[in-house]
């Protein structure tokens, strides 16, 4: 047999052909050997006829998956700012705050979208907040802990810096495979402790807000308006379309339509009892066509929406199938309605409706919505909302909805089929494994666009939960990199909060990207062709061609990087002499053969440019239209935020002069602190319950003060010495109040949230 150094006859036709003989000879035998000559021939030649093409768009992608993720960070940053303020003008109507208080705690929507760039001056500093961001998105471990340890007042903005920032780029199977494992974790746990399946993922809590930020990246947005916009359009657009079939409000509205219409009193009573409107004959000739008309849009609705299953993105498939194999596990016993029911709760409660009750955030349609299409909208959810709960209308409150359950009874077992269909999908392994093509492109430093405000807030929650992050442990590396970084910086003010692009560095290999440890040997595999293809590209001569073998060219490449002091050369050569020992180990190549299949499929990939060209282009061009989506959003939000703005300018004017008149005649309101013994908060009935003992309570004071508008310190003092300290955000009580959750829980204390509201609106608000 041939010494494989050597140039058999077919490789030496391959080391003068071009890129087409190359092809076909490849095409005409199964058995071809390739030499390192051969090999370096052909990318010298792709990259003189298409490497340039690739390597554009290569680069092009690169740069829209990076604007896209920044784009998308902002419109979430958006989001979450008119969302606030919308809140607070709440608060202006409901809880007498002044204009003065809103205007201050809500910022400038354009100086929040165009944030400066800046760099961490301090080289020390930098260095090791990219260790600590590497470490976090690559232990995916700290993260899905840390996510159940935060207080829910806290848990946004930690979804912000994860889904936007630490895995912010959408479109990289990479960081999407690190998501998603970090998930498998969260639902992990959650399932552990559930203690029934009827509660389950049910609660407002931080993994079901994950999820629901989760389904708001591009894939899922690109997928509701292709599944969800027709349908939704049809209603829209029908400005005559009245859906309510509500008796009594029915009734109302036509004694109304009567009066206005005719000019003549209606000789129906005007009160009425709902059974007194639903037997009214009049009411039930108008509610039967709408429900007919109901019927039919929700079967067109759940119709598209089985019908789109290929459509589903992958991440969201692969969660349904996660809820699914851990209820199986943790209760084995559940029917078939009760894990159905867990998958519809995500699929539908938290991914699907949310769009169809408001489109015009989600982007599905351009148009404000009446009064009468919200209602239609809210109909047709409620209609969802039910199938995914695997129950019938009924109860006093909407047992006008009762007539649609012979239309839910005929869909369900349907609807039941395709939630178990979605979880049928690949594991994320298998799935997700690094696109050879892209990974091509695609540099190895990892920055992560991020603000300062952002870095140092996730620095102080490590801190505050570091004993349980790290188990304890002393040697951990967590602790190590928060022990050289020091105390979390404070927040910034708005106006000084900059973006940060952060270089990612393993602390124990430098900004090189994944440690070949933590990966699967079919990766270790893709990167040892990708290190090969560039260190060949990096030599201007391949010396001795004739006998040339891979290991030949590693020693030529140290040779020359030693020489030109290229240390980056160098540590590829170390990676590709590393990799290989593992993939000999794993029996993927032989050292005996001189490694012929490695050079075998390297070859395989580089003659396929124009596969690749085909692929890169037609994923420039999706991207492409999902960055413009971004943009139309981002001009959504910003109209959204200038009618805020005027809304408020209105209210100004409005009570500018009735402010005037009572400003000088009356003290601005003090910020604390105010302090009241504990006896006297349990009098009052703030307090509900406490573990205090008895004995002490006497010597237990609470002194409140306010932080900024609509947020409170609380210090707990043991006669005069603080012993605790605790936080209350108003927004936070607002929105326990409108969920009925009236009782605030800390550390040793249960507390009433409506006299917690009543106190704070008497002590501080205007």
């Amino acid at each position: 047999m041939a010494d494989e150094n050597e140039i058999n006859p077919i490789d030496d036709d391959l080391a003068n052909a071009n890129l087409e003989d190359v092809v076909a000879t490849r095409n005409r035998t199964s058995t071809l050997r390739y030499s390192v000559s051969s090999l370096f021939k052909i990318i010298k030649e792709q990259d003189d006829e298409k490497g340039d093409v690739l390597a554009a768009n290569q680069k092009a992608l690169y740069e829209l998956k990076r604007e896209i993720s920044i784009c998308s960070k902002k419109n979430f940053n958006a989001e979450r700012e008119i969302h606030n303020l919308d809140k607070k003008i709440a608060l202006l109507i409901r809880n007498r705050i002044t204009l003065e208080e809103v205007m201050a705690s809500s910022g400038d929507i354009n100086t929040m979208l165009l944030q400066r760039t800046t760099t961490l001056k301090d080289k020390r500093e930098r260095e090791h907040y990219g260790q600590l961001f590497f470490l976090l998105q690559r232990d995916t471990t700290y993260i899905a802990t840390l996510a159940r340890l935060v207080k829910l007042s806290e848990i946004d903005s930690l979804l912000q810096t994860v889904m936007f920032t630490l895995y912010g780029n959408q479109y990289d199977e990479e960081e999407e495979h690190l998501l998603l494992s970090m998930f498998q974790r969260v639902l992990q746990d959650e399932f552990k402790e559930a203690t029934g399946i009827g509660n389950l993922l049910r609660a407002n809590t931080a993994l079901t807000r994950m999820m629901t930020t989760y389904t708001r990246r591009g894939p899922g947005q690109a997928y509701l308006k292709a599944t969800l916009t027709p349908i939704l359009s049809s209603v829209i657009d029908d400005k005559d379309l009245l859906l309510e079939i509500n008796p009594s409000k029915v009734y109302e509205q036509y004694i109304n339509d009567y009066e206005s219409k005719t000019g003549k009193s209606c000789n129906l009573p005007r009160k009425a009892t709902p059974e007194e409107a639903a037997a009214n004959p009049q009411t039930q000739a108008i509610i039967k066509p709408r429900l007919q008309k109901l019927n039919e849009l929700a079967t067109k609705l759940i119709d598209a929406i089985i019908s789109s299953i290929a459509s589903v993105p992958y991440g969201i498939r692969w969660i349904c199938r996660q809820i699914r194999e851990f209820s199986k596990e943790k209760f084995p016993q559940g029917t078939r309605e009760q894990v159905c029911s867990l998958i519809g709760g995500f699929f539908l409660l938290r991914f699907i409706n949310p769009a169809v009750v408001t489109p015009q955030a989600f982007m599905l349609v351009d148009t404000k919505l009446s009064a009468n299409t919200r209602r239609n909208l809210t109909l047709l959810a409620k209609i969802l909302q039910n199938l995914a709960n695997n129950i019938q209308f009924g109860g006093v409150k909407e047992i006008y909805m009762a007539p649609l359950n012979e239309f839910l009874k005929g869909v369900r077992n349907k609807f039941n089929l395709f939630l178990e269909e979605i979880t049928r999908v690949e594991n994320l392994d298998d799935h997700l494994q690094l696109d050879k093509y892209l990974r091509l492109g695609k540099t190895s430093e990892i920055y992560i666009h991020i603000t300062l405000n952002e870095m140092f807030f996730l620095h102080s929650l490590l801190l505050e939960h570091l004993e349980v992050l790290t188990n304890r442990s002393k040697v951990n590396p967590l602790r190590e990199i928060l022990s050289e970084l020091g105390p979390a910086p404070p927040q910034l003010p708005r106006k000084d909060n900059s973006n940060v692009d952060l270089l990612l560095m393993n602390r124990y290999q430098g900004a090189e990207g994944t440690d070949s440890n933590e990966m699967k040997p079919e990766q270790v595999y893709t990167e040892t062709k990708y290190l090969l293809f560039t260190i060949i590209k990096s030599l201007p001569t391949l010396a001795a061609k004739a006998q040339a073998d891979i290991l030949t060219v590693l020693d030529d490449a140290q040779r020359y990087a030693t020489e030109k002091k290229d240390f980056r050369l160098m540590e590829k050569v170390k990676k590709i002499h590393q990799n290989c020992k593992k993939l000999v180990a794993e029996g993927i190549i032989s050292e005996s053969d001189k490694f012929a299949k490695l050079r075998r499929d390297t070859v395989q990939e580089l003659v396929n440019y124009e596969a690749q060209i085909q692929k890169t282009n037609s994923d420039l061009e999706r991207l492409k239209t999902v960055l413009k989506n971004i943009h139309e959003h981002n001009e959504f939000l910003t109209s959204q935020y200038d009618a805020y703005k005027q809304y408020l300018e209105n209210v100004r004017q409005n009570c500018s002069s009735n402010q005037k008149s009572k400003a000088s005649s009356k003290k601005e309101k003090e910020k604390g602190p105010f302090k009241f013994s504990h006896v006297k908060l349990q009098q009052d009935g703030i307090i509900i319950e406490s573990e205090v003992p008895e004995e002490r309570r006497t010597n237990i004071f609470f002194s409140f003060s306010m932080i900024s508008p609509g947020l409170f310190g609380v210090a707990v003092l043991y006669k005069t010495r603080n012993i605790s300290e605790m936080k209350l955000q108003l927004d936070d009580l607002l929105e326990r109040q409108h969920n009925n959750n009236l009782e605030f829980e800390t550390e040793f204390l249960k507390l009433n949230v409506n006299m917690l509201i009543f106190l704070l609106n008497r002590l501080f608000m205007s």
